[in-house]
């Protein structure tokens, strides 16, 4: 046998209970065990350590010696063990925690996602927003260090010269519609066919979503009404499937599907980029690329387990949103 660190955890827990009995327990191991662990250890230090008797255990004077020598070199462990640890935390915490962020919706899921399984032992912060603009400030002002986002052609968005980005895919827009709604029963609706009805729409912001619809449907011949305002998907729901209004959905959106349905729109008249920005300063493009890449697997295994989308990508919405013009 070699003698090992625990093996001085033994001799040490036999000395102060001062019996074998006291010691098993100590050590959860059976008295037998323990003695049979003793008598060993005695045999590789070269005899007996402790003198038996009725009342227990004591060490003879060899004993004494191993026990004082065993007591520095346990100690001295501890204190190393206590100080690398303290070490390693503290090298941890020098190392800044990484701050995502993102609008809400499934992208900057996908993005804290990618990140996890990219750097687990980076602290990483969160900050998902309902304002676009207020996170691209936070990008350019270098208190957000990466973020996925979307971004509505003709309004680009005024990231700063430290903050690169790039174009994981662009995504339409489908319409939601009552599933008794006239337009309910094509495959596809032409925007122009939404003409007369009212829309509910998320609230207006530096975005440009509201302008945006408003330019999209002026060129297919009408003004769009909005008449409700909502953040709130399943409110929006609620007044669609009443037929008191249709609504704009990202394909990728869990909509409460009942008494709706979803339909992709002709030609793909309303549709965003969805972005990657990062802050050059803060983040090494391999790491960006890396994330950038499985952002986009994860957005197209959602794609996958949305049908209505699924069917729309197949029909040659892929090209459209992975095309050259991304």
């Amino acid at each position: 046998m070699h003698l090992e660190f625990r093996h001085l955890r033994v001799l040490l827990t036999v000395a102060e209970a001062g019996s074998i009995r006291k010691a098993a327990a100590r050590l959860q191991l059976s008295q037998p065990a323990t003695s049979a662990q003793l008598k060993r250890i005695e045999q590789e230090l070269g005899g007996p350590l402790f003198v038996r008797s009725a009342e227990g255990v004591k060490p003879n004077e060899n004993g004494q010696y191993v026990l004082r020598c065993a007591r520095d070199l346990v100690v001295g462990f501890d204190r190393l063990r206590e100080h690398a640890r303290s070490a390693a935390e503290a090298d941890r915490e020098a190392v800044a925690p990484l701050r995502a962020g993102g609008t809400a919706g499934p992208l900057v899921s996908l993005l804290i996602s990618a990140l996890f399984e990219l750097d687990p032992e980076r602290r990483l912060t969160i900050d998902s927003r309902r304002s676009v603009h207020t996170l691209v400030k936070a990008l350019s002002q270098a208190k957000c260090d990466i973020a996925a986002f979307g971004e509505f052609p003709g309004f680009p968005l005024p990231v700063g010269d430290s903050v690169a980005t790039r174009t994981l895919l662009r995504e339409p827009v489908f319409v939601l519609l009552a599933e008794d709604h006239p337009l309910a029963r094509q495959e596809k609706v032409g925007l122009h066919e939404l003409a007369g009805e009212e829309w509910a729409m998320p609230e207006a912001d530096e975005s440009g979503v509201h302008a945006y619809l408003h330019l999209t449907c002026q060129a297919a011949g009408f003004t769009p009404r909005i008449a409700h305002v909502t953040p709130d998907l399943s409110v929006a729901q609620i007044l669609v499937a009443s037929r008191r209004a249709v609504c704009g959905v990202w394909p990728t959106a869990e909509v409460p599907t009942q008494g709706t349905v979803l339909r992709p729109l002709v030609d793909v008249p309303f549709h965003r980029r969805l972005l990657l920005a990062w802050n050059t300063e803060s983040v090494p493009p391999e790491l960006a690329d890396a994330a950038a890449e499985r952002v986009l697997a994860a957005y197209l295994s959602l794609v996958r387990e949305r049908p209505q989308y699924l069917a729309w990508w197949q029909d040659g919405g892929e090209e459209f949103a992975l095309g050259a013009e991304t």
